[in-house]
Formats: C-alpha cells, structure tokens, sequence
C-alpha cells in the first residue's frame, strides 16, 4: 500500500519507515484479494480509531459524581434548596471532561430528561470576551431548552422570568438567553437588548436567571466549565457570587482546571477556597491521575482490537513509561506509532500488530507530546495546516463562515473549505460541534502545537493583522460576531510590531473595546485597553491634536486608573486634561476627579477634598465658605426661602428634569466628603445654595435629588429636627419620582427616607415594604453598602413593629442579606444579620442561656474575637443591645447591669432609626429598673436621656415613639395606671412585644404590692402576648415561674391576635398634645 501524505512531513523524521503507514490509499478492488474485506471499509482499515463508547479506570469518580447528582434528588424531596459543587482537578489530557460527558451518558440512559450544558475557556482568554465560556453554556443550554422535548420546561421558564432588569441585564450581556424569556421576539433575536450593564446587575440578574431554571427543571442541572484556570476576572467574580449562594437549587456544578497550573496564590484557587468556605458540605474536589499499567493496557487492546491486554504487554509497557497513564497522551503516542509504521495494520490477516523490540519502540516516540502533535500536523495538507493554525488564534469555537472568511485571507478559495474542514476532522485535529453547527480542537494540547507552528515574529505579527483584519470586517457585517471578533482582532493587533498598525486606528479600536469591557463589568480588562489605547495615541503623534478622541480617552482613563486604585495615575491624567483642555466643560470630569482623589485616594482626606472642591466650586461661579458661621447659614437660609417664594421644598419636583448637572455633580460630591467630615454647616449651607440654584437655573438634576437626600439623613439624627427632616424628605421623594427610571436613585432616596427619616414620626411597619424593595435595585446600581444595609433596617424596624418572630416570611429575607453579605465581602453587615437571627432563636428555642448570643445563626464571643478598632467598637454595641434586650425579656439582672456599662456611651441617635428605637428603648427600660434596684443614679439619668429622646418625639405627633413613651415613663414611675396606659397605646399600635412586656411588668409590680388576683391577670395577658409574638421560649420560661400558666385560658385578645389596625387613640392623644 502507498502511504498518502504531504512530503513536507518526511523533513526531520528520522524514525520513519517505509512501508504500510496508517491510512492508506484508496484501493476499489481490494475484494479481488480477500474476499474477507469489506471494500466500502478499506479506506478506514488502516485508520487507527479509539474506544468512544467506554471510559477507562474512573469507576470510583464515576460514582462519586453520580452520588452528588442523587444526593441532590434527594435533598429536593424534601423541599429544601440542594446544589453540589465540584471541582475537578488534573493535568492536561488526563481525561476530566471525558469523565463528565461519560456521566451525562450513563445519566441519560437511565433519565432522558438529563440537561447538561457546557463551556470552556482557553489559553487564549485574553483575546477572549468577557464570560466566554459562560456564554458558551448559556448558548448550549438555551438549545437544549428549546427542543420540542422541554417544551413543558420552556413554558414555565418563561412564565417565571418575567422580571424586566433580569431579561435586560441577561440579554444585554449574554445575547444567547434571549429566547427563554417570554418578550422574545424571533425576528429580531440578532438585537438583544443593548444597555450598559454594571457587574453588580449582571450577578444578581444571572443568579435570579440560573435559579428560575433550575428550579423548573425536573432534574438536576448539570453545569459543566472547562479549563478554569484560563477564565477571566470577570467569569470568577461571577462564580464566586453564583456558587456561593446557599439557595442555589437543583445544580450539580462541575468545574474542570489544571491542578499543575493553579498555585496557592492563583484566582481560581482562591475562587474555590471561597466556595468551600461558603458551601461547607456541598463543595467537593477531585483531582485525576494517570491510569494505572492495567487501564493502559486495556485501552490499548481494544483500540487494536485484541482479545487480552497480554498480546500488547511489551507496547503497554513503553506506552506508560512515556505517557505515565495521560490517556491524551496514549492516544497521540499510538498514533505517532503508526504514522512510524512501528505499529501497522497488516492488511493479509486484517488486524493490527507491531513488530519492532521494545528499545525501538522508546526511540520512535518523543519525550514532549506537543512534538509528537506537531509531527502529526506537519504530516497534514499545507491547507488543512493552514486551517489548524488559523483556528489557534482564535479563543473561540468557529464556524465555517469564520474559517471561510479567514482562509480568504490566506488565498484559500471558499470552496475548498468544506473540504479541507473533512480532512482535519478525519485526522483528529477538530470536531465538528453539531448542535451550535461550530468546529472545534480535538483537545487543547492541539491548539498549542498548531499555535506554535509559526514562531514569534514578523510572519506571524503579519498573520495576525490578517485575521484581525477579516475579523473586524465579519463584525462589521454581522452583529453576532461583533462582541467576540472586536476583542479578539484588539487583542492579536495590540500584540504585533508597531509599524504594521496605524497606532490612531488601533488607539480608537482599543477605546471601542474598553466600553464594550465596561458594559459587561469588565474593569481591569477595560483599564488595560484604555492604557494601550492611549500608548498607541501617543506614539501615533496626534495626542491633543486629536482634541476630541484626546479628551473621550482621557476621561474614561482617569475614571478607570480612579476605580482600579490607580490613584497616581488617574490624578498624573487629571493634570494633562487640566493642562490642555480649552473648556470648562472640557475639564470638569478631571476636576471632579482631582476632588475625588484627594477625598478617596490612597491617604483619604475628606478635608483636603472639601477644600479642594470649594476651590473647584469657586471655579466654576459658586463661592462657599469652608467653616460657615451661624451668620452665613441665616443669610443662605433667607435666600433660599427668597428663591421659594412661600413655596414648600417639593416645588423642585416640578421643574424641568435635566441630565446635564455639572455644577450640581461637583456641589454633591463635597457634600458627601462634608458629611464624612463630620461638618454638618457646610453639609446644610451647601444643601440651600444647591436647591436656590435649581430654582434660579430652573432645572431638576438627579444630583440636586441625591443632595436632597443627604441633607435630610443628616436632619434625621436630630430629632429637634425631625419635623424639617420630614419636609426635605417628601422633597426628595418627589423628586426622585421624576427621575423613576432611575432605580439606583430612586431607591437610594427610598432607603434613606423609610430607613432614616420617616419611622422616627410614623409606624415602623409603613415603612418595611419600600425598603426591602430597594434592595436589589440598590445593588445593582453598585450601591453595596446603601443595598445590604437596608436589610439592617428592615430587620429593626421587624422587631419595632412587633412583628410575629414564627412568620415564614422572617427567616427567608435574613439569609437574603446574609447571603449577600457574605457574596459581597461585607463582614460586620453579615454579623449583623447573623446576631439578630440568633436574637430569634434565643426567643424561639430555649436555649441553656438565653441572654447568650450563641447558636446556630451567631457566637458572639467567636466573631468579635477577629474584630478590632471601629468594626469592633461598633459591632459590641449591637450585640449589647441584642443582649441587653434578651436580659430583659428574662429578667437576667447581673447582664442588665453588664451590657449597661457597655451601651453608656451609646445612648444617642444613629443613622438607622429603628437600630435608634431599640437600642435607646432597651438602655432606657433597663437603666431605670437596674437604676432604682441598685440605688444608681448615673443609671437614672442614663435611662432618662432615652426617655427624652421618645418624650420629644411624642411631642411632634410620632405615632411610632408614643407607645414607646408610655411605656419607658410607667417603668420609671411604676403604678397600675401608668402601666395601664401604656398598654392601651401599645395595643392600639399593634406593638403586640411591647404590649406584653407592659403587662408582665405591671403583674410583677402587682405582686410586690400583694394584689395576686390581678397581677395573674396581667401576667397571663403577657404570656399571651409573647405567644402571639411567637418568643416561645419567653413563654416557656413563664410558665416555668407561673405554673399556673399551664392552665392559663386565652380570655384577652392582644394587639396581634385581634388584627386591630386602629391607631385613632394614639392619633387623638397626640391631638390633643
């Protein structure tokens, strides 16, 4: 037989031997010699073909897996959220994605509702888009949905997925998903939605999205990402939210990476260091190995079609020693082999056979794998090369337009790709992808010998201006190359020799990028292009001269070198703009940034940012002074009552909405860094200089609602001020409205007015739905700190308003934010949320000591120990107060005393009115029991500064402080009357927590003065009140002191029970105040 290959291969083979070579000429009349041949078959008998069907020596990972995915079933029976996560360690070629697809194969066999989907990342992933294989996943996943078979699956997907920001931010980032949601509109599927996405949107957005699925789905899941130790920052900043979600549900996550390539100090091994931190018990790792001699052995009998592995000892043998059982590295080792005729088939006894010693065996295969794949290469038809090589620079799968295009440019003719397309996937070096119709490498190591076959330099930099430049050209053509072609071409042209790239062309390619890096929440890979765009704008000579394109980079740079941490380089940016630019306008983002890095950069010095922003404000026609005296705030106060014209505050509402705000955007900037300054003249005379220049330019910014809002968070801390708090308030809440597209802001003002300003006046309870609702829009505007901590004032205003702690509402929205916290990076939110959820459980399970936060949620002890400075002084004050409040409930005098001491330079208003509330109620109660008992009069006063606080809200018509009042005035002056009254106005307010305390302590009070019958009485209307709280341990604990309790009958109905929603009583009372 003839062998059939280029000549080109035999240069530098030296281990070459004539004769039969693996596949052999065609031959139409090979019946004519034996008529045992089958002639349609001749051309493929000399073809070296390995096992599909079988996998070798991973029965025991096999199971492993296969238990997870049950596990999962399992856990779902019995309604709780179950996910597994796995990563799969192990050298290249070992066999970690065969093992899964194996799995997806033996699971499927058993359930033909399997959904498994897959992506991989690649050396190359620089070149790559953000969440390439993410993306890839999504695009298989979303096939697999949308086959007749998931029909039932794809209805209830899109019946659940009806949330507008999650259908924008997925389609804007992740193009493919368009046709799970219900708006999806065939026609126009090549034009998803096109908005600018910040990173925060695309997390929350994909996490929604991916739990939706699973969640519909039957079974389980199967998210299966290759080669992680390639993914971008963006992929594992992704992942880390996604996997760290406890509700995750109904996945099995595989994560494949090579374990030699992924140090200690590598992402990806962070990345799972978090997870396995996060998850606890749901996060598993395993690592592959080589096959054992015996697998090999196997493996190699049945490729050559041997009854036993002992007719292929000696080939098994020399095999291993080069190989050390990487079953890729088998196969390319065989196939070497053949191609050296050292294993041949012997076309007279029709089978395979090999018949040189086992020295010349070692001799014919070469120590590096990536030589032996090179030689195959080489071996191929110069087009079919070409086409490998081709495919190497590009990160992506491709389909047969994109190696069209880029043969093109090689001089390949189109037709002859189908063609040479046949050729290299009959030789192992790609597959075609059937459902997404693309081609991809046979393996990575492929990629890498096919990338290296041209070597670094001048013919390969003009290659790549090649294919870039028919890649930018397919962008231009076809909107769905667009995002990936871009970032490849910018990344191949930024690497090659100057001369061969006009640099201004490259320098605005490279700006084009950056936004599309920016839009997908890319920022580091954003700063880099911009950083060589203004490298390839300098060297191209026409800095500034190109004055527009100059200023557009420029301004975008300084902003990213500012977001990255860069603060040298953003502020050396912020000068050369200040330097050149002709315009005011032209320089405001770069003063605003020399404001910003003075206040936030490396030394952050708000003061320094005050001063540096009024100069800048001086700057631009506006003259404050940095230490206003009481005479400038009365004469500013004038103007601004001038400029009203007897019009209240929310006549801003009513003028134009503008969205160009450059003096508005410099005056809230300093008024943020004056509040963090803790000058709160400057803060208020800024606050009417700003509203008076609205109504004079007679314009509305979102920046003059932003400085609204936090003007009236700052009045919120005084409660001599609450009254004028309330009225910026409603000011800032009609302006927001007009800027309700804005949902970042708007539920900025929303959070701050029903979380600072309003509960001081009006009922916790009215105030817990708009801000629970701020909370995903919060984070997705990047809003972190305004987002999550809206969840702590959610969770105090719950236990304000007395709400039932048994409430299957309750714990669902802790974890939320504990979650988030934790996803976030937010520690001593998460402690928290942490310790006020074992608040709840210290009130529900009876624990040993119940003024003890230790539990399942939360140990104190445990967690302030990793604490120090202002986390530390702050967090203890929390605790305190949850303790104290516990001591309280069960009367534990000696911790009374104890978290006293602790909250006594804490008895004034924080920015959280219901933290506020509780924390002044519960040193208040406790100081003037603890106070009277121990003859301490520095408790007295401590206790009565608390009181003053509610006194002086009551006085402003507070429905919420009134009840609180009573109640605090009846434990400082005990009597049956006092107590009576409070209970009324506790009642009346639905404070069912509150009306049960009064109770029990005027029963107590009963007692001592021997009036038994009656104290019983209020004692079993406080049991009852606890009971309908839901502190079951409270309750339990009262019938261990009044067993009499045990046949206690429900003969009153508390504030809770009877559903009464009045609050006239208390309305009346403060009329008539």
């Amino acid at each position: 037989a003839e062998v059939v290959v280029d000549d080109s291969r035999r240069l530098g083979d030296e281990g070459f031997i004539s004769g039969c070579w693996g596949t052999l000429a065609e031959q139409l009349d090979e019946a004519y010699y034996d008529d045992r041949s089958d002639a349609d078959d001749d051309l493929e008998k000399g073809r070296i073909k390995f096992p599909q069907d079988k996998l070798y020596g991973r029965d025991t990972e096999l199971e492993l897996l296969r238990g997870l995915y049950n596990d999962i079933i399992q856990e779902r029976s019995s309604s709780s959220a179950a996910a597994q996560v796995v990563f799969l360690g192990g050298y290249s070629g070992v066999g970690k994605s065969a093992m899964v697809a194996d799995l997806v194969r033996q699971l499927s066999e058993d359930d033909k509702s399997v959904v498994c989907t897959w992506g991989k990342y690649s050396k190359l992933q620089s070149a790559a888009a953000p969440f390439s294989a993410t993306s890839d996943a999504l695009g298989h996943l979303v096939l697999e949905l949308t086959k007749d078979k998931h029909a039932h699956h794809l209805e209830s997907i899109r019946e659940k997925l009806c949330n507008d920001e999650t259908r924008m931010a997925m389609t804007s980032t992740f193009p493919s998903v368009a046709p799970l949601f219900k708006t999806f509109d065939p026609a126009n599927s090549s034009d998803p939605a096109t908005v600018a996405t910040s990173m925060n949107e695309v997390k929350e957005a994909f996490t929604d999205f991916i739990n939706c699925i699973c969640k519909c789905l039957e079974c389980p899941l199967i998210w299966f990402l290759d080669d992680l130790q390639w993914s971008d920052e963006t992929s594992l900043d992704l992942l880390k939210d996604v996997l760290s979600n406890i509700d995750l549900d109904n996945m099995l996550f595989i994560g494949a990476y090579r374990c030699n390539e992924v140090n200690d100090e590598h992402p990806f091994h962070q990345l799972m260091d978090q997870i396995d931190k996060a998850r606890t018990t749901n996060a598993t790792r395993i690592e592959l190995f080589g096959l054992s001699p015996d697998d090999i052995g196997e493996f190699i009998s049945d490729t050559l079609s041997k009854d036993d592995p002992s007719e292929v000892t000696t080939l098994t043998e020399v095999v291993f020693k080069k190989t050390l059982g990487n079953i890729f590295f088998v196969q390319q080792a065989l196939e070497e082999l053949v191609r050296k005729n050292a294993v041949f088939y012997d076309m007279m006894m029709f089978s395979w056979d090999y018949n040189v010693s086992k020295v010349q065996l070692e001799d014919y295969l070469s120590d590096d794998v990536i030589d032996v794949i090179k030689s195959k290469i080489t071996g191929l038809p110069t087009e079919v090369r070409m086409l490998a090589v081709l495919m190497s620079f590009i990160p992506n799968n491709a389909t047969m337009s994109t190696m069209r295009s880029l043969l093109k440019g090689e001089g390949v003719s189109e037709t002859k790709v189908e063609k040479l397309v046949s050729v290299a996937i009959k030789n192992g070096i790609i597959l075609h992808l059937s459902e997404t119709d693309k081609y991809a490498f046979a393996h990575d190591k492929i990629r890498e010998a096919s990338f290296d076959i041209i070597p670094k330099g001048k013919p390969r930099d003009e290659l790549l201006v090649r294919i870039s430049n028919a890649l930018v050209d397919l962008a231009k053509a076809d909107k769905a190359y667009s995002d990936w072609a871009f970032f490849v071409a910018t990344d191949h042209l930024n690497s090659v020799l100057p001369e061969l790239v006009p640099r201004m062309d490259l320098a605005r390619l490279n700006l084009s990028v950056a936004k599309m890096n920016l839009a997908k929440g890319a920022t580091l890979g954003a700063n880099a292009n911009l950083n060589y765009g203004l490298t390839c704008l300098i060297h191209s000579g026409e800095k500034w001269k190109e004055y527009e394109f100059t200023l557009t980079l420029l301004n975008e740079l300084i902003e990213s070198e500012f977001n990255v941490g860069k603060y040298e380089l953003a502020f050396a940016h912020v000068q050369d703009v200040l330097e050149h630019a002709t315009s005011l306008d032209d320089k405001f983002t770069a003063y605003l940034y020399k404001v910003k890095t003075f206040a936030e950069g490396e030394d952050r010095d708000y003061h320094k940012g005050v001063i540096v922003g009024l100069e800048i404000c001086q700057i631009y026609g506006i003259k404050i002074p940095s230490s206003p005296k009481r005479t400038d705030l009365m004469k500013e106060n004038i103007k601004m009552e001038t400029a009203l014209r007897k019009q209240p505050l929310t006549v801003l509402s009513k003028l134009p909405p503008t969205e160009e705000s450059t003096v508005f955007r410099l005056l809230k900037e300093v008024q943020y860094y004056a509040v963090l300054e803790g000058n709160k003249d400057l803060t208020a005379l800024m606050t009417k200089r700003a509203i008076r220049l609205s109504l004079q330019k007679k314009i509305l910014s979102k920046d003059m609602v932003s400085i609204l809002a936090t003007h009236t968070r700052l009045l919120g801390q005084d409660i001599t001020k609450a009254k004028l708090a309330n009225a910026y308030g409603n000011a800032a809440e009609k302006a927001s409205e007009v800027f309700r597209e804005d949902k970042g802001l708007y539920s900025e003002v929303q959070v701050v007015l029903h979380g600072c300003v309003y509960p001081l006046l009006r009922p916790h309870r009215e105030s817990m739905e708009p801000t629970i609702d701020a909370y995903r829009s919060l984070l997705n505007a990047g809003k972190i700190d305004f987002g999550i901590g809206s969840g702590i004032g959610y969770a105090h205003m719950w236990l304000c308003a007395g709400l039932p702690l048994n409430s299957p509402l309750l714990k669902p929205k802790f974890l939320l934010y504990e979650d988030a916290a934790v996803r976030l990076q937010r520690p001593t939110f998460l402690l928290s949320f942490s310790s006020l959820r074992q608040l709840v459980l210290n009130l529900q399970k009876s624990p040993p000591n119940p003024t003890v936060l230790k539990g399942d949620a939360f140990d104190e002890e445990s967690v302030l120990s990793t604490l120090e400075g202002n986390s530390l002084s702050m967090s203890r004050r929390d605790t305190s107060t949850l303790r104290l409040f516990l001591a309280l409930l069960f009367w534990d005098e000696e911790c009374m005393v104890k978290m006293l001491g602790i909250l006594s330079e804490f008895a004034k208003p924080d920015i959280i009115a219901g933290r506020t509330y509780n924390r002044l109620f519960v040193i208040g109660l406790a100081g003037f029991e603890m106070g009277r008992k121990n003859k301490d009069k520095s408790l007295i006063e401590l206790a009565s500064t608390c009181l003053d606080y509610f006194k002086t809200l009551t006085k402003l018509g507070s429905l919420s402080a009134t009840p609180i009042y009573h109640l605090m005035k009846a434990v400082s002056r005990p009597s049956k009357s006092n107590y009576d009254e409070a209970i009324s106005f506790c009642h009346e307010t639905r404070l069912v927590h509150f009306e049960a305390m009064a109770c029990e302590r005027c029963g107590m009070l009963l007692k001592q003065e021997k009036r038994v019958d009656a104290a019983n009485e209020y004692i079993i209307k406080a049991y009852w009140g606890y009971t309908d709280w839901g502190a079951t341990s409270k309750a339990n604990s009262m019938i261990e002191t009044y067993p009499f309790l045990k046949e206690a009958t429900r003969c009153y109905q508390t504030a809770q029970s009877d559903g009464s929603s009045t609050n006239m009583r208390v309305a009346n009372y403060i009329g008539k105040k």
